[in-house]
């Protein structure tokens, strides 16, 4: 089909010129060709652009070794998580709650608890998250997961938590 095309074209061609060639120099005649009918062209199509959806984290604890408020790389981990999904969802508030095991007294343990919430929120603000988002309060030993003694029990209660408001 391609060649038939290119004869039918070169046959046009041919006869134009000889038409310009009988015509003398002193007339000016204009040749018209026909082009082929170009193919339809389709509609350039988009592909919609999506969204991701950043998805809360699953676990709002974060774990803390005894009379510590530093953040191990689990609980950095989960921050970025909630850093991501905070910054993804300007909406969303939250509280972090400071919590402790029972050993200590009662007025440390509620100093402790605040800084470890502290930590919570000072990390949040460093990915990005605004600093008036984030409300913190202690608890201290007050709130137990577990009200058992022991080290197992006692690791579940040094705690930050990060309860959405």
């Amino acid at each position: 089909m391609e060649t038939t095309r290119s004869r039918k074209q070169l046959l046009l061609l041919g006869v134009a010129a000889a038409a310009l060639m009988f015509a003398g120099c002193a007339k000016k005649t204009e040749v018209v060709t026909e082009a082929a009918p170009a193919a339809p062209m389709a509609a350039p199509t988009v592909a919609p652009v999506a969204t991701p959806t950043v998805m809360k984290p699953s676990s709002n604890s974060l774990y803390f070794a005894f009379d510590m408020a530093d953040l191990d790389a689990a609980a950095r981990a989960t921050l970025d998580g909630y850093a991501t999904w905070l910054n993804a969802n300007a909406a969303e508030n939250v509280t972090v709650e400071g919590n402790c095991d029972e050993r200590g007294s009662r007025e440390y343990n509620l100093a402790l608890g605040q800084r470890r919430a502290d930590s919570v929120r000072d990390y949040l603000t460093s990915a990005g998250v605004e600093a008036s988002r984030i409300d913190t309060v202690s608890f201290g030993e007050e709130r137990p997961v577990c009200k058992g003694s022991g080290e197992a029990c006692w690791a579940q209660n040094r705690r930050g938590d990060i309860v959405a408001r």
